[in-house]
């Protein structure tokens, strides 16, 4: 059976006898220290170990402390085992220093690092314990979701108002009749619930009589109309008269019913503000001449 033919299964031990065979791959052990400390005694300090046979040793300096296995720097010594698997070096370096190893075998590719151990220097001096890297997150926070967009208001419902359009006069009269009052209460109720109304008063006249003396009783009607409101209460600004005389009949016959429906005062309302006006032409103050 093959080495490869066994499959990688679990991890071995980081050094085994029997790792070529543990593993797949055919794995080399890493080396093995004699001493986890060695000191220079009348000379530089004798490093040894032991590792596979024939293989090469590359001592690194430890960049930082991690704990028994750390981050390796540069290599800064190599040694070769001999066929009982023993190496040694000589290190003539008047500074200590921390090390791990690494075995690499041509035929069986290289191996974990060993324990970090201590090296003194000729000079006696310790060497000082790597200081570890400390860890910066390099993750930043996610962005904060976008704000919710709030939805449009919907437009508010438009309110619906119902207005009489119009009151009525008797043939050459001006005076409001007890119908035409009640008729003007409503738009004086309307006016007082909604004080942003104005509205314009215009006043119409049948044909008959002249032009000059129907624009000036069409003027009277219209005044007639707003004293009356002014008396109601509404302020005098939120009124205006419009006289149009004989110009703008509501009818186009010449019946007493239609001159009665030419005589009149319409309303106008001015600065609605959304309202729904709904106008209602009414005939219940109608006064037909005899």
């Amino acid at each position: 059976v093959r080495a490869y033919q066994r499959a990688d299964g679990a991890n071995p031990p980081r050094n085994s006898h029997h790792r070529r065979t543990d593993t797949a791959n055919g794995a080399i052990n890493a080396p093995e220290f004699d001493r986890y400390e060695f000191v220079a005694t009348d000379g530089p300090a004798m490093v040894s170990g032991k590792a596979d046979p024939g293989s090469e040793i590359d001592i690194y300096q430890v960049v930082e402390d991690d704990g028994i296995y750390s981050p390796l720097g540069e290599p800064i010594a190599t040694a070769t085992a001999d066929d009982q698997g023993q190496f040694q070096l000589a290190w003539d370096q008047p500074d200590g220093v921390w090390v791990s190893a690494i075995a690499s075998d041509p035929l069986y590719g290289t191996s974990e690092p060993s324990p970090v151990i201590k090296v003194v220097g000729t000079a006696g001096t310790m060497p000082d314990r790597p200081t570890p890297t400390p860890y910066i997150a390099s993750c930043t926070p996610p962005e904060p979701p976008p704000e919710p967009v709030p939805p449009e208001p919907e437009p508010p419902e438009p309110i619906t108002l119902r207005i009489p359009r119009n009151i009525h006069f008797a043939l050459d009269r001006s005076n409001i009749s007890p119908e035409s009052a009640n008729i003007l209460d409503q738009l004086a109720a309307a006016m007082k619930e909604y004080p942003f109304l104005t509205v314009e008063l215009q006043g119409h006249t049948d044909p008959r009589a002249s032009v000059a003396y129907n624009q000036a009783l069409s003027e009277r009607r219209a005044l007639s109309a707003r004293d009356y409101l002014l008396r109601q209460g509404i302020a005098p600004e939120r009124l205006r008269i419009l006289p149009l005389g004989e110009s703008q009949r509501a009818t186009t016959g010449s019946s007493r019913l239609d001159y009665a429906r030419d005589r009149r005062v319409e309303f106008i309302l001015i600065d609605t503000r959304g309202l729904d006006i709904i106008f209602e032409s009414q005939e219940s103050d109608l006064q037909i001449e005899p």
